[in-house]
């Protein structure tokens, strides 16, 4: 496990270039075993295990971080809680003209390392000595080694007096399944307690879980459900002069869409051409409706944010699939027309369905290297319902499977 005087030593001029080495090859499972036994050769055991260890972070890292993961340091916990760079980018801009931002609970750093490079000085504080060392360690590999400011403290302690901050919690209890629960009550601290800390600091940015319950939103506040690349990464609450109107907004990365929930109720029609999925922020946000309204597009069920309709210009608001057919559930029919149609069943999707999946798709008929089909288990109507889809859509470098295969997305 990485500690402070580990992480001292993996800097030092005796690990660095082994470190380094390590970082451009890092060992697999299959070469773990050799690589420790030589370094053990040299260093200590502990030694040895930190420099394989953090060569293996930062080949993880690369998928939040890109390059630059090659450069800094994690630790396992940390870097998976840390927020990707866009979306660290995104959230600083709210705070682009203030002298002094508070990041409480500055974990590596990645927070603190966008706020400074948004233009404010930043008190980055955290409990644990790990996270203030690895944010000091980072913000030198960043260049930012000035504007950051790493202080030990406790959230529910407050020690600092700024009008402004940034909260990133340790929150939900190791991040367990059994605590991603939907009371923001059993998170860590609770959200009550973090909503106090407005006493403080007015202006508030809250990183809290994409699942917070729309009836725990304070009414002043606006909610803020962040996506990247369609995956769904975070849920911010921002408090005073930081929030842009009493909304629930969802933002669509890197594309840079936003779109505000208005209310709108989509129609209610049978499957069409095509059948679309919302962004996961979208429906987080309550947008389903508004998105369905501005595409020409309708709902299945007024309980599932599946949409239909024909064929739409390209847009990151949703992705689709050519609809080849759909009936009623019953699994006799459904393997009958898949073998008519000749395919595999390369995946299985599911809203307003109680099935599993994969349980499901192990009962399907299909032919292996056929035409590849997604099935879709849903409801239309209040009704159990069963679509079969062309799931051969290409993907483009950087960008989500294109829904529009025929369609250019614009660049």
């Amino acid at each position: 496990m990485l500690t402070p005087a580990l992480l001292h030593w993996l800097q030092s001029d005796e690990a660095a270039p082994w470190l380094e080495t390590l970082t451009a090859t890092p060992p697999d499972d299959t070469e773990l075993l050799t690589v420790l036994t030589r370094l053990r050769r040299r260093f200590a055991p502990e030694q040895a295990a930190a420099l394989v260890e953090m060569a293996r972070l930062r080949r993880r890292g690369r998928a939040k971080f890109g390059e630059q993961a090659r450069h800094l340091f994690f630790s396992r916990e940390l870097l998976e809680q840390a927020s990707p760079p866009p979306v660290a980018t995104h959230t600083a801009a709210r705070f682009v003209g203030r002298p002094w931002v508070a990041d409480l609970g500055c974990g590596l750093g990645a927070d603190s390392l966008a706020l400074a490079a948004a233009g404010p000085q930043v008190l980055a504080l955290d409990r644990a000595e790990l996270a203030l060392r690895l944010t000091a360690v980072n913000a030198r590999v960043g260049g930012l080694a000035d504007r950051v400011h790493p202080v030990r403290g406790d959230i529910t302690r407050p020690c600092w007096r700024l009008s402004a901050a940034w909260a990133d919690p340790t929150r939900r209890r190791e991040d367990t399944e059994a605590t991603r629960g939907f009371d923001p009550e059993g998170w860590q601290p609770p959200l009550s307690v973090l909503l106090s800390l407005r006493t403080l600091t007015p202006d508030l940015g809250l990183k809290l879980s994409p699942g917070l319950p729309h009836d725990r939103i304070p009414p002043e506040a606006e909610a803020e459900w962040i996506s990247l690349n369609g995956e769904l990464k975070e849920a911010v609450l921002w408090l005073g002069g930081l929030a842009r109107g009493a909304v629930r907004r969802a933002t669509l990365l890197p594309a840079g869409v936003e779109i505000v929930a208005a209310g709108a109720v989509a129609a209610l029609r049978p499957p069409g051409a095509w059948l679309y999925e919302p962004d996961p922020a979208i429906i987080r946000a309550g947008a389903v409706g508004d998105v369905a309204v501005r595409l020409g597009l309708w709902q299945l069920d007024p309980t599932v944010a599946y949409l239909s309709g024909e064929a739409v210009p390209a847009t990151p608001l949703v992705r689709g699939w050519p609809i080849l057919d759909h009936v009623p559930f019953d699994l006799k029919a459904l393997n009958r027309r898949l073998r008519q149609l000749d395919g595999e069943v390369v995946a299985v999707k599911k809203r307003g369905s109680p099935l599993d999946p994969e349980a499901f798709r192990r009962r399907l008929a299909g032919r292996p290297g056929g035409r590849p089909l997604l099935v879709v288990l849903t409801r239309v109507a209040g009704r159990p319902w069963v679509l079969i889809a062309d799931a051969a859509i290409p993907d483009g470098p950087g960008m989500r499977p294109s829904p529009f295969p025929h369609l250019t997305r614009p660049g």
